[in-house]
């Protein structure tokens, strides 16, 4: 875990402060992707970074858990300032934006699409930054705008003017989606057919994290969003939890993308058969091409297995595999539970597709 160095209290004021590496990361904090935020603590009024750099970056599969194991954010001096100051750094600062989101309702292969993105365009690539978790809950209380801009503007920073900034958002943070449409910030939102998304929530332990995600986000809110057809149902089942968490992604990307070309969908399964769709994919995100000699090599040995973290290994024959034991398992549940999505959403499931889709 980042241990906390020190707390600075002024910003503006540097001449107590022995340390020059911070000195020169605070100096450069607006452009330079170097001072990575990774928790804010609303009450104490702090923000707290972590020195990084390309290669830690790319390292760092997973930025919302700070750790030593491999995938996790790889920072090494961390200190915190005050909010307040970030905030006023970034309220009076404009740059046009350079970032793109997928966004995704987990289990889907977005951690996928990211390496694949990676190995072919010119993109700093930020993981499930936590800060954005922290934004979707605050704005759930307040409207704090400025607050609000500088956790967007403080993910706007690369390394270079050509070189683009991939956000990918974990799930709890996907009502952010409406937030980024009026910043115009392009945007992919990535899922699995329904079917496949229950059996990868239900398999094993997973059974737990889509009840904590539902509990999470709130059944009471999704139930009113989702409407009359998604009550009356027994929502303590992993199966219906799934149900009206898939739905309720599917109904606001419907709902955020009605006459809006900023943000299509594309179907995990899209990624996986025809893998060369991530060209589409980032020219939608407006990203740069970039010469990769082993490009082809890395990409290929990306989409049969690769190691996320030291306790997650993906491996596409294993992963088609497991699905279908638990589909074919649970054939009747996942049937009722397909009726169930079509009454909710009024679109047949079976060979769903979003109007706005990368096929």
């Amino acid at each position: 875990m980042l241990e906390n160095s020190l707390h600075i209290n002024n910003i503006s004021n540097l001449d107590g402060i022995n340390h020059k590496r911070i000195k020169k990361l605070i100096g450069k904090i607006q452009k330079s992707p170097n001072l990575f935020p990774y928790k804010i603590d609303i009450e104490d009024n702090k923000i707290f970074f972590a020195e990084m750099d390309e290669k830690k970056y790319k390292k760092s599969f997973f930025l919302l858990s700070p750790g030593a194991e491999p995938g996790y954010l790889q920072g090494e001096l961390s200190f915190s300032v005050n909010l307040s100051e970030i905030q006023d750094i970034f309220d009076n600062y404009s740059s046009k934006n350079k970032s793109a989101i997928i966004y995704n309702h987990g289990f889907c292969c977005s951690t996928l699409l990211c390496r694949l993105i990676e190995e072919s365009f010119d993109v700093l690539s930020l993981k499930e930054p936590p800060l954005l978790n922290n934004l979707k809950s605050l704005l759930q209380a307040d409207e704090n705008h400025a607050l609000k801009n500088a956790i967007f503007s403080i993910h706007n920073r690369s390394y270079s003017e050509k070189q683009k900034v991939l956000i990918k958002p974990s799930d709890y943070a996907f009502d952010l989606i409406s937030e980024s449409e009026k910043r115009d910030i392009p945007s992919i939102y990535l899922y699995s057919p329904l079917k496949e998304y229950i059996a990868s929530c239900i398999k094993g332990e997973r059974i737990y994290w889509i009840k904590n995600r539902f509990i999470a986000a709130d059944p009471n809110k999704i139930l009113d969003f989702l409407g009359s057809k998604s009550l009356n149902q027994d929502h303590t089942k992993p199966i219906i939890q799934a149900t009206m968490y898939w739905c309720y992604f599917a109904k606001k990307f419907l709902q955020v993308s009605s006459n809006n070309k900023n943000i299509v969908a594309i179907n995990s399964n899209t990624l996986l058969n025809n893998p060369t769709i991530t060209y589409q994919v980032g020219s939608h995100l407006n990203f740069k091409r970039r010469f990769n000699i082993f490009e082809n090599q890395n990409r290929q040995k990306l989409l049969n297995t690769y190691v996320k973290t030291d306790a997650y290994l993906f491996n596409a024959a294993d992963r088609k595999k497991l699905l279908k034991d638990v589909m074919n398992k649970n054939q009747e549940e996942i049937k009722y539970a397909e009726s169930l999505a079509e009454s909710i959403l009024g679109m047949e499931i079976k060979n769903f597709k979003f109007d706005n889709e990368i096929i």
